[in-house]
């Protein structure tokens, strides 16, 4: 086996490991912060809410 491809394989396999244990990271950090008490709740709502939509929509039509 020659030089090149000694290193082709040994930084395939950095490559490869590096992903997994990002991969890995990243699971264990996402499961941490679903498991937090930390949360928000937030409340929407339409600043402007049309009493009649239908004649709205009548009046955007003409």
């Amino acid at each position: 086996m020659t030089y090149k491809t000694k290193s082709l394989i040994y930084f395939s396999c950095f490559v490869v490991a590096s992903l997994v244990y990002y991969q890995i990271e990243q699971q264990d950090e996402f499961q941490e912060q679903m498991n937090s008490e930390t949360f928000v709740e937030a409340e929407f709502q339409d600043e402007m809410e049309p009493e009649n939509p239908q004649l709205d929509f009548e009046e955007d039509q003409k």
